[in-house]
Order: C-alpha cells, then sequence, then structure tokens
C-alpha cells in the first residue's frame, strides 16, 4: 500500500492497495497528521484493491475532527469498485448527514451508488 501527500494546491492524500485493519494503526496516524497540517484535504483513491469497514470508520472519524476543527476534508470522484462496494453493503451511504455534521459537508452523502 502506497500513501503519500501531495502538496500541490488541491493537497491530495493519494492511496493505493489496501485500507484494511491490518493498516488501521498506520492509516490513522497518515490520515490525522495531514488533517493537523492542513487546513484543507482531498482525498483519492488510486488501485485501491481492498477496503473495509475498519477504514471506512476511520474516514468518519477524520472527517468529524476536521468539521469540529473547522477544516475541509473532501474526497475525488473517482471511487474504485472496492471502496464503493464496501460503502454501499456497510450502510455508510446517507441522504443526510449525522448530527455532528453542522457544516453540511458528509462524505458519505454523494456519489456512492
Amino acid at each position: 500500500m502506497e500513501l503519500r501527500l501531495e502538496e500541490s494546491t488541491d493537497k491530495a492524500l493519494r492511496f493505493e492497495g489496501s485500507l484494511t485493519i491490518e493498516r488501521a494503526a498506520e492509516l490513522k496516524m497518515f490520515l490525522m497528521e495531514s488533517l493537523n497540517r492542513l487546513d484543507r484535504l482531498h482525498l483519492v483513491f488510486e488501485n485501491v484493491t481492498e477496503v473495509d469497514i475498519s477504514f471506512l470508520q476511520l474516514l468518519c472519524s477524520v472527517h468529524r475532527t476536521a468539521v469540529k476543527e473547522k477544516k475541509n476534508l473532501t474526497i475525488d470522484g473517482h471511487r474504485p469498485d472496492s471502496l464503493r462496494q464496501t460503502v454501499l453493503a456497510a450502510g455508510f451511504v446517507r441522504q443526510e448527514g449525522c448530527i455532528l455534521d453542522v457544516r453540511q459537508t458528509c462524505i458519505w452523502k454523494e456519489g456512492w451508488r
């Protein structure tokens, strides 16, 4: 799995490979360190081969932290089948954000079907 932060104008955080429980600690550290350094973070998923619910929960947690700290977290429009299918199977797709989504930026609202 490759993780990298591109310090371009969009501050893209790129993920490749397997995004599962075996890498949860590494993924959490990478996401939180990136969010701590930047006010805007754009997640890009390239060649993602496997995703499990632990990664979805981690994304949700990072988004909640971003909202709380008035930072911006977005997900690229291209969503690999492995990610999209896990989001759908786990029931993460929403019509509205959760009660903590005060800025109306829920990452699970659009583009998953």
